[in-house]
């Protein structure tokens, strides 16, 4: 808990308190009185003189007048980029008769929907948006454990202790899009009634910055008009958060903003209520610079809450973390920026585009009021008709009688059908132009890819992507820097309030504790800055695949497998693979057992390497263990590669315990002699390891003099006990050749295709907006002409061999018949032989009919 503060008292005249150039003020108090204690963070104003803080609000209230007057345009634009929208059925433009047509072009709203969509998935996953990120290197155990508390605790504030933040940012995306700053407010409950962060979307209209602010979080002075109901502020009251300011004085609804009014009509709220029956009020929550306590020396921010109707200073609070002995001011609300511009907001859709919206929404008007007066019945009648003074109303599909009169005539005479124009193709074309013109802004790659050829190279995909979705990718990074300065909020809240007692009976057991959040915040938002699409991410992994698939040496192919399997979003992507086998430290009879069965096992720095070798060796050359003709196949080879990594670290161990006697330091000595790095150092070091290598040469002799030749029995061993491989038969091994050049050829078909692919990426991202447009078509264009060409080959290539086989088949069926022909003159030649005398018998139409 914090030190009591001083109780101070304003005595000093109006002149103490001076207005500052930026928007801030400052006030000079007098002596302070220990009347009252106060806990840091408690609100403090009634310690203050009631006088002194009367002219305070005075002036703070004139001050946000000001500040609210500067932006009134921004104002205006908010609404009229929500009326062009056409949600709220007020957009402007179009003819005024009746039944005038009041359709609103979806540009806008589908733009903003779009880019919400897009956000709210990479910033705001099912999982949480927290990740874990250790700065620097050599994290160890320890500071792995910590972050990964905080990651797993934060995720559960997010997700369930503040399960309205994620309705509250689903607010704010698509009202960013359209206005370009937005902001995210979140607080400790400061009235404890929930002993959580309380997340609040906080619009553009309601936050007012000095006419001198070049960005929000550099503005010395930062009001938020927060709407309270009396209900809520007798409750606030009650628990501290205000002073009790007496009767809260009836008041009219306050006056709404021209964004708020817009926004009602599109909710379908009726906003008269008159006598404000909830009691609705504006609180002003003022984050700016003051000079009122003694101690702080000088000024020091606060947040200042007063009381529009009464105009009373309602709260004081202290703006910065007790122990910060620089006083810098804590920031409870984040604005969030679509495209920033010179001043304090960004720009949005609505000034981006607007005008392009309200022209495609005038142009699909006038086609639809076109259509329509084109189809209405409209007449003039000559006047003088002998059937006046009838008035009929006339329905479709009914027959109507008129009464003609004496001289009776033709109506057609009387009646004239007034033509109209119909849509205009121009009209149309210019409607197609502003879609374009407005698409075009936030246009991406994704509608291209999916017309382009599937095979074309990974690296003119991705060169596509990141060229096509530049704008939409520098939108993301802004928004996952704010996401990263609402996760150093919560982190902040959690260090300031956080216990263990109430994050057991929250969760039941302790996630986090607040120690953990006393350092460096270790934990990011798990959006990654640089990928922002599903087709991006799907784009890398086939990079990633094609790679490990041409070049398996280089890869480790499970972590490539799990990488495949956790971007495509499968759930629990490790029960899918096989479990890794992780080696243990064993002792010798252990490992012996592991080995023979076939499972791994691991030399560790601390172990008797001599003891080690000693049982494996006494195992290894035991016929009815090692050498057993059951176990050997398995147990020689992993038992002569682990008498290969004993003898390395016995090696290593032995120069490193020579080393340290001759030093003659201990183990922390040693330690920071080998973490050293200048050359000197390391030139002794040299020094010595020369001087004592014979000596060490000596002792292995003596250690291991007998161990080559079990090594060398082992390997003959092994060998005999490898299966036979077959020789292949000539033929099968020059296939063999054949199939394994052919997958040679395929790999550097692939590797110089990457290679090519990825070099016009480069010479592509060279390249100015116009001339990638104009690649792009081209590339487009030959390869629609390259798709045509092919497919007309196949054409030809398939009528070429259909008429191939239909003269085949003719040929074969004509040579058919010729032979059965034949065959049957010579047997009636041989009648006539046999008979003396020519038949009358004849052969069909072979080949030949003529021949005998």
């Amino acid at each position: 808990m914090s030190t009591p503060s001083e109780v101070l008292e304003f005595d000093k005249p109006d002149e103490d308190v001076v207005d500052t150039d930026d928007g801030g003020a400052i006030v000079t108090v007098g002596e302070t009185s220990p009347e009252a204690t106060y806990e840091f963070y408690d609100n403090i104003v009634e310690s203050f003189d009631e006088e002194d803080m009367t002219k305070l609000a005075s002036r703070l209230m004139d001050a946000i007048d000001r500040d609210k007057k500067a932006r009134e345009k921004r104002d205006k634009e908010y609404a009229e980029a929500l009326k062009r929208t056409g949600l709220g059925k007020e957009a402007p433009g179009g003819a005024e008769f009746t039944g005038a047509s009041r359709a609103v072009h979806p540009m806008l709203t589908d733009a903003a929907v779009d880019y919400a969509a897009r956000a709210i998935k990479e910033v705001m996953p099912p999982n949480g948006p927290v990740r874990s990120y250790i700065p620097g290197e050599g994290a160890d155990a320890k500071r792995l454990a910590k972050a990964d508390r905080k990651k797993d605790y934060m995720n559960w504030q997010f997700l369930t202790q503040m399960p309205e933040f994620r309705s509250e940012l689903e607010q704010l995306l698509p009202q960013l899009a359209l206005t370009g700053s937005q902001y995210m407010r979140l607080t400790p409950d400061w009235s404890k009634r929930k002993t959580r962060a309380v997340p609040v979307f906080v619009p553009q209209d309601l936050v007012y910055v000095p006419y001198s602010a070049s960005s929000f979080m550099t503005a010395e002075r930062q009001t938020f008009a927060e709407p309270v109901t009396e209900l809520e502020f007798e409750a606030r009251v009650k628990d501290g958060m205000y002073m009790d300011i007496g009767d809260l004085t009836p008041s009219t609804t306050p006056k709404t903003t021209e964004a708020e009014k817009a926004t009602q009509k599109i909710e379908g709220k009726d906003a008269t209520d008159p006598y404000n029956q909830d009691g609705l009020r504006i609180v002003f929550e003022v984050s700016t610079f003051l000079d009122l306590e003694e101690n702080t020396e000088g000024v020091a921010p606060y947040l200042i809450s007063i009381d529009e109707p009464m105009r009373k200073i309602v709260a004081v609070i202290r703006n910065w973390e007790q122990d910060d002995q620089d006083m810098e001011r804590m920031q409870w609300m984040v604005e969030f920026g679509f495209i920033p511009w010179r001043g304090a907001y960004s720009v949005g859709l609505g000034q981006m585009i607007g005008g392009l919206a309200g022209a495609a929404t005038g142009a699909l008007r006038a086609l639809l009021d076109s259509a329509l007066v084109n189809n209405l019945p409209t007449a003039v009648r000559l006047k003088g008709s002998n059937f006046m003074g009838q008035t009929k109303e006339l329905s479709a599909t009914q027959v109507v009688e008129l009464d003609g009169g004496i001289a009776g005539d033709d109506i057609r005479k009387l009646l004239m059908h007034l033509p109209f124009n119909p849509p205009s193709p121009v009209l149309m074309e210019l409607l197609g132009f502003l879609v374009d013109a407005g698409r075009g802004v936030v246009r991406t790659t994704f509608e291209m890819l999916a017309e382009n050829n599937k095979n074309m190279p990974v690296g003119t995909t991705l060169a596509m992507i990141e060229e096509g979705m530049q704008v939409l990718s520098a939108i993301h990074l802004r928004t996952y820097h704010s996401m990263t300065a609402i996760l150093k909020i919560l982190h902040r809240i959690n260090k300031m309030y956080l216990t263990e007692e109430e994050v057991v009976n929250d969760i039941g057991e302790v996630l986090a504790y607040r120690a953990d959040f006393q350092g460096p915040m270790d934990v990011v938002p798990v959006a990654d800055p640089q990928v922002f699409s599903d087709v991006q991410r799907m784009a890398q992994l086939q990079v990633v695949g094609d790679r490990a698939a041409a070049m398996p040496d280089l890869y480790d192919r499970r972590a490539v497998e799990k990488r495949l399997l956790e971007r495509t979003k499968i759930p629990n992507p490790d029960e899918l693979l096989i479990p890794l086998q992780i080696p243990q430290n064993m002792n010798q009879v252990n490992e012996n057992v592991a080995m023979s069965l076939g499972r791994p096992v691991a030399v560790f720095p601390n172990q008797d390497h001599l003891s080690h070798m000693q049982v494996l060796l006494d195992y290894m050359l035991k016929d009815e263990l090692g050498a057993n003709p059951a176990i050997a196949p398995v147990y020689l080879p992993a038992a002569v590669s682990h008498i290969k990594e004993h003898v390395v670290l016995w090696y290593a161990a032995t120069n490193y315990e020579m080393l340290q006697g001759a030093l003659e330091v201990d183990e922390e000595g040693m330690a920071a002699i080998m973490a050293e790095q200048d050359d000197e150092t390391r030139a002794e070091m040299d020094k010595l390891l020369a001087q004592a290598s014979p000596k060490i040469m000596e002792q292995t002799t003596k250690v291991f003099a007998n161990l080559p030749d079990i090594v060398r029995q082992a390997l003959q061993k092994i060998e005999e006990y490898k299966p036979e491989v077959p020789e292949l038969p000539a033929d099968a091994a020059r296939m063999a050749d054949v199939e394994r050049k052919r997958e040679d050829d395929v790999r550097k078909d692939e590797t110089k295709r990457f290679e090519i692919g990825i070099k016009k990426a480069i010479e592509f991202s060279k390249l100015s907006a116009d001339e990638q447009a104009e690649a792009l078509k081209t590339a487009h264009d030959e390869a629609e002409t390259a798709f045509d060409a092919a497919a007309r080959i196949e054409s030809m290539t398939l009528q070429e061999r259909a008429d191939d086989e239909r003269t085949a088949a003719t040929l074969g069926s004509l040579e058919k018949r010729n032979t059965q022909d034949n065959l049957t003159a010579l047997t009636i030649a041989a009648a006539e032989l046999e008979l003396g005398k020519k038949s009358n018998l004849s052969t069909g139409t072979g080949i030949n009919p003529g021949g005998a």
